[in-house]
């Protein structure tokens, strides 16, 4: 069973997030609280005491204490837990050095866990960290297109005064939350343009359907196409489950298929990218020549592979340098914004005029 002490000190917590109190009101009494909620004086102090750890409040002695969203209180060095879906694979390591390297030039200490675009293992992680709470959380939201069902988690994450910095997708359903993620609207545009411009008009297209990253490309492409007369789209929508050997599956081989009647597509990433150059192979196309193909995230991928992919640069370790400054600032208890980032287009052989 949870201690009195910590379930007062989440009821005054909630209150304050919630507006009872604002910055700079007075708490209650110790005598008010113990009346109120039914428990010991030193339970109250006790409560208190985690809330000025937190930072939530400030002690005045012979006059009271006062809320005031200032920076947690640390011994020692911070410590910062960064939760991406992935860490090995793909760009994700790029974008891990970025954070690490200057979160370690203000001394920090980072963890790093990865969800691998599962909820409950998100979840498992939020809770195992509201056990040992970190001094601040830069995470990558699992499933975005979705509402989280961890969302209660990261309330009372925020709650306990720890600021979190989401990248690449976060969950529109929160508040208070600073975030660094590309601007994926508008490099569905840029990407579908690149093949308009060239004369190509028919289209694919292919977006993972339960990240915001995928349905945003999707809504940019879209537009693309809507606003070239003539232009015509057959689109590609693919999850989680299915991102591992997508063309060996079934609506991978029925797009493949479609292929013969497209001059051009749009691909998530680069890492989908390359199977589908393969693909596009196997169904004796030639690209750039019958299928101009342009993909996302300019990674190694892209330019190991054979034709090497015309892609939007994700600037990787900018990006997580960013989101790092960003917690920094927070942590400080200064101010912080959100920023989007935008996309360049790095042509390679993988796109031609029609």
């Amino acid at each position: 069973m949870e201690p009195k002490y910590r379930i007062l000190a989440d009821a005054l917590r909630r209150d304050i997030a919630q507006g009872v109190y604002r910055d700079g009101d007075a708490l209650m009494t110790e005598t008010a609280l113990k009346d109120r909620y039914g428990v010991s004086r030193q339970t109250v102090r006790q409560a208190i005491a985690l809330l000025e750890e937190d930072g939530l409040v400030l002690r005045r002695q012979g006059s009271g204490t006062y809320v005031t969203h200032g920076p947690r209180r640390r011994s020692g060095v911070a410590h910062v837990a960064v939760i991406t879906t992935y860490i090995t694979d793909y760009i994700f390591p790029s974008i891990v050095r970025g954070i690490e390297r200057t979160l370690s030039a203000e001394n920090c200490i980072m963890s790093l866990c990865a969800t691998y675009n599962r909820s409950d293992r998100e979840r498992w992680l939020l809770e195992r960290m509201l056990e040992t709470p970190a001094d601040g959380l830069i995470v990558e939201g699992s499933q975005t297109a979705l509402d989280s069902p961890n969302a209660a988690l990261y309330e009372r994450i925020l709650q306990r005064n720890i600021p979190v910095v989401f990248i690449n997708g976060y969950y529109a359903q929160l508040r208070g939350c600073e975030r660094v993620v590309m601007d994926d609207e508008e490099g569905g545009r840029m990407a579908a343009n690149a093949l308009l411009s060239r004369g190509r008009r028919r289209i694919g297209g292919v977006f993972k359907a339960d990240d915001m990253q995928g349905v945003r490309r999707h809504a940019g492409y879209r537009s693309a196409l809507e606003a070239c007369a003539g232009a015509q789209g057959e689109v590609l929508w693919f999850d989680t489950g299915a991102r591992q050997a997508l063309w060996q599956r079934p609506q991978g081989q029925a797009f493949l298929r479609k292929a013969q009647e497209m001059d051009g597509v749009v691909c998530y990433n680069d890492e989908l990218a390359v199977g589908l150059l393969e693909g596009l192979r196997q169904a004796g196309l030639s690209v750039p020549g019958d299928v101009s193909v342009v993909s996302f995230d300019n990674s190694a991928y892209a330019a190991m592979c054979r034709p090497a992919l015309s892609s939007l640069n994700h600037p990787k370790d900018a990006f997580g340098r960013q989101a790092a400054l960003r917690l920094l600032r927070l942590m400080a208890g200064e101010p912080a914004d959100s920023l989007v980032m935008p996309w360049t287009l790095v042509e390679r052989e993988s796109i031609a005029p029609r």
